[in-house]
């Protein structure tokens, strides 16, 4: 089992243990299971990225002042959008966590369910612990297929390089964490590059690295942008 599949088994059982424990050790639980987020390099990188453009207080004037017609308990919406549904809940455990949220406070308020900790942490792991665990098994274990070949008769348009799409491949791709680190530190400054040298530099360093790791989902569009880029210097 390579290190990036250990970690995030790793990941999952710290969210079972969660799921698994009373009320009364849930903050530890909490605890464990971001350190687990913070020790993979990959988990680590996935929930910087993803967390990094999401308005986080926006989403719980949204998602966190819900009351159904009739009803004065509060109900926890959550994103539509798998990575930001994940960013939500990390920022919330994070405030779990930072003592800035009372757990406690917030499953009376969003979980009451006959005073009782107990079904109210229940229904909190249902809710809210078990689609995390399940997002970033889901992100991590299921590898991308690759694109079959064009069928006969097919006309080829000029293909270009989605890197956002790229970056998402390579978080559920079966590289190595180191690897996965390198290629998402060439994919992030190939994002931020205004210089157009600097651009070409970089995405023809990240089609010769992909090349070496057998990454080809990408490489004709990759070819075909950096092809356009030499043009324009």
């Amino acid at each position: 089992m390579d290190t990036s599949r250990e970690q995030i088994d790793v990941f999952i059982r710290r969210c079972d243990e969660l799921m698994e424990s009373r009320f009364i050790i849930a903050d530890t639980k909490i605890s464990e299971l971001l350190q687990a987020i913070a020790a993979s390099d990959l988990l680590y990188a996935f929930f910087r990225d993803v967390t990094k453009s999401f308005d986080y207080n926006r989403a719980k004037q949204q998602y966190m002042n819900y009351a159904p017609y009739g009803n004065a308990q509060k109900k926890l919406l959550f994103p539509q959008d798998p990575e930001q549904k994940l960013a939500f809940i990390f920022c919330l455990l994070m405030e779990f966590d930072n003592k800035t949220c009372d757990l406690g406070t917030f499953l009376q308020e969003y979980f009451y369910e006959d005073g009782s900790y107990y079904e109210s942490f229940y229904a909190f792991c249902n809710q809210v612990i078990k689609p995390f665990r399940n997002g970033v098994k889901v992100m991590f274990t299921d590898m991308p297929q690759e694109r079959g070949k064009e069928g006969a008769g097919e006309t080829e348009s000029a293909p270009q390089f989605d890197l956002e799409a790229e970056r998402k491949s390579v978080y559920r791709s079966g590289l190595s964490d180191e690897r996965k680190v390198d290629a998402l530190l060439l994919l992030n400054a190939l994002e931020k590059a205004k210089d157009l040298p600097l651009r070409a530099a970089l995405l023809c360093g990240y089609l010769y690295f992909a090349r070496v790791c057998g990454r080809s989902e990408q490489a004709k569009a990759l070819e075909q942008t950096l092809r356009e880029l030499r043009e324009e210097l």
